[in-house]
């Protein structure tokens, strides 16, 4: 059985079949689109965004940058918005950030967030950029691997952090609180109602001082003004509790002597681990707290945790900006799954 024959010349390679050319076409590869929704957000931070489109394109990605607030949402493989829309906030580019996730039903997304370490930035900033999901319960930070450890000595020498020896002793637990009704991981519960129903809890197992610590870029608002009405219960029908007022004290002041450090999903979690202080968190959203110190019952007895773990999990989750703008955390993402 004779074999097939080609002929090329300059009008490109052809087959040979009964006596007839057929031009051979070369199938194109299929290019992987990004949209980067510059509208959700404004000012510098749209730059940031940018970055992270620039190290898509160095691997392959073709990109397209959204600058207006379409009432429509355009098809593209993957689609970047800035952090999240927060609870009560209408504004357009809130509006549009939930639009899009919305619309996101395969949550094919990322989403630009802050550094749950951002406490110890100096020079160099880092960013977490969760996939599928905002909160990190939820979320794919994808497999730590073998450059997750290449990274770590860098990350710690940039943010200047050594896990301190972990605490055995101290005096007072540490009521760390979300910033109220606002952002988007109160999931609806106002932070003093938190606050009201944990020292409930913690005082059935312990009697030691509670200082309770509000969030230091809470706002006044009508919902939180209301909700301070369970702060005022908690200072007039519990003793030995004090309260420290927004961004009155230093977070690490207030971890000095500490017992442990409790928290709803407040990023002060992760800097309690790091100062060597057990962590209890009350919401699986919590970016630390799969190294809780167990439940609140167990406050008088925090169980070990390996905070190296979690240093791990937070490096394999942020990233420098250079990182992101040299298509670092892209070529990662492209070795699982983009293959």
């Amino acid at each position: 059985m004779p074999g097939r024959v080609y002929r090329v010349d300059e009008d490109g390679a052809h087959e040979v079949v009964d006596k007839k050319l057929i031009k051979l076409v070369k199938e194109k590869k299929y290019v992987p689109t990004l949209r980067v929704w510059l509208s959700t957000t404004s000012g510098g931070k749209r730059d940031l965004m940018k970055a992270f489109g620039e190290g898509a394109e160095k691997n392959g990605i073709k990109v397209i940058y959204e600058t207006e607030n379409h009432t429509e949402v355009s098809y593209s493989d993957y689609d970047l918005i800035f952090a999240y829309k927060s609870d009560g906030v209408s504004s357009p580019t809130h509006l549009l950030r939930q639009k899009v996730v919305n619309k996101r039903t395969n949550r094919q997304i990322f989403f630009f967030d802050s550094n749950v370490l951002k406490y110890y930035e100096k020079d160099v900033r880092y960013f977490r950029l969760p996939y599928r999901s905002i909160h990190p319960h939820d979320a794919d930070y994808m497999t730590i691997d073998p450059d997750t450890f290449k990274r770590k000595e860098q990350v710690k020498k940039n943010l200047g952090i050594e896990l301190k020896p972990l605490r055995t002793k101290g005096n007072h637990i540490l009521l760390c609180l979300n910033r109220g009704f606002g952002g988007f991981s109160s999931f609806g519960k106002g932070c003093y109602e938190w606050a009201k129903e944990t020292v409930e809890e913690l005082r059935k197992y312990t009697q030691r001082p509670i200082v309770i610590r509000s969030h230091n870029h809470a706002k006044e608002t009508a919902e939180l003004i209301e909700d301070k009405k369970n702060l005022d219960y908690i200072l007039n029908n519990y003793e030995n509790i004090t309260h420290t007022a927004f961004g009155q004290n230093d977070l690490i002041e207030d971890l000095k002597g500490a017992w442990a450090c409790v928290c709803y999903t407040s990023t002060s979690g992760a800097v309690a681990l790091i100062e060597g202080v057990p962590m209890f968190s009350t919401h699986p959203a919590c970016f630390a707290g799969n190294w809780s110190s167990g439940k609140l019952e167990d406050i008088e007895n925090p169980k070990e945790v390996n905070r190296d773990q979690f240093l791990n999990y937070y490096v394999n989750a942020h990233w420098s900006l250079e990182e992101i703008k040299t298509g670092i955390f892209w070529k990662k993402f492209k070795k699982f799954y983009l293959k």
